[in-house]
């Protein structure tokens, strides 16, 4: 099956249960990413088969509003908190201790998830509607991620389900990456926000 193209705006029209099952390839404001819902095991096995992605490394979740965290982690700290506050939405992902009843299934039984708030209003729609997604790079595992429409489509047009097809503009530059657990914060990748820790 070849991946249907839709706009940003067709796409937050369906119904949430037309994901089920599926992938989406979307614009942040970093790369392009694919995702799935986060309560769909199907669809994120799907993303693990399309990378070739070790089944070991855990996915990144996109959120559309800080709040939409809270369920997740295990707590927010002072400065934590203010870091979200002032860089999301934004080129950050944050590493944070998971809730204690939060399934093990989703963090691949690590003690940590990642999070981020894109800086990008298709991105944040897709958020909003349909909920956080658990995300990565479109690209085969170990390569660059790919950043062009025609490139996706060339290599994986007939593995993805849904391809957001809106003109937009990235840094192409992956998020920095900040494990919030450590005191001092830990930088685990430099992208384009430089933060103190």
């Amino acid at each position: 099956m070849i991946a249907m193209r839709i706009s940003s705006r067709e796409f937050c029209q369906m119904p949430k249960e037309n994901l089920r099952g599926k992938v989406v390839v979307f614009p942040t404001d970093t790369v392009y990413g694919i995702g799935a819902l986060l309560d769909d095991p199907d669809g994120i096995a799907k993303i693990y088969r399309i990378k070739h992605r070790d089944e070991q490394k855990p996915l990144a979740i996109l959120v559309g509003e800080i709040e939409a965290i809270y369920p997740f982690v295990r707590e927010i700290g002072p400065e934590a908190k203010r870091i979200m506050e002032e860089y999301w939405p934004g080129e950050l992902t944050l590493i944070f201790e998971k809730a204690s009843d939060l399934p093990g299934s989703l963090t691949l039984n690590l003690p940590t998830i990642g999070f981020r708030m894109p800086d990008s209003e298709i991105a944040l729609a897709i958020l909003r509607r349909f909920g956080p997604l658990a995300t990565t790079s479109i690209n085969l595992s170990g390569q660059e991620p790919l950043n062009s429409i025609a490139e996706i489509e060339a290599q994986f047009g007939d593995q993805i389900d849904y391809l957001i097809t809106d003109q937009v503009t990235l840094s192409k530059t992956s998020s920095t990456v900040i494990d919030v657990t450590k005191k001092p914060f830990r930088i685990l990748r430099q992208g384009n926000i430089k933060i103190k820790v």
